[in-house]
């Protein structure tokens, strides 16, 4: 069931995460920037893990890789963007 669903909850999630900060941004003047950010880290990692899970024969050293990567980038953009 994840392997079949994985994109498509993490384009909802950057769905709601890019919305959010949309709204926040231009009715309560909050600029809630790293929240779009890290949605769309979250929606182009799914989105690549989806992909890969999804061969007949996914390379895991590729998915751990690409979970690794997006998980410093999220913790640079949470820890020392702000």
């Amino acid at each position: 069931m994840i392997k079949k669903y994985l994109g498509i909850v993490g384009f909802l999630l950057a769905f709601f995460g890019i919305m959010t900060s949309v709204l926040y941004k231009y009715s309560y003047k909050m600029d809630l920037g790293p929240l779009a950010e890290i949605s769309i880290f979250v929606w182009i990692t799914t989105w690549t893990i989806s992909s890969e899970i999804n061969k007949e024969n996914p390379k895991k050293w590729w998915i751990y890789t690409v979970s690794a990567l997006s998980l410093v980038a999220i913790m640079i953009i949470v820890f020392y963007l702000n």
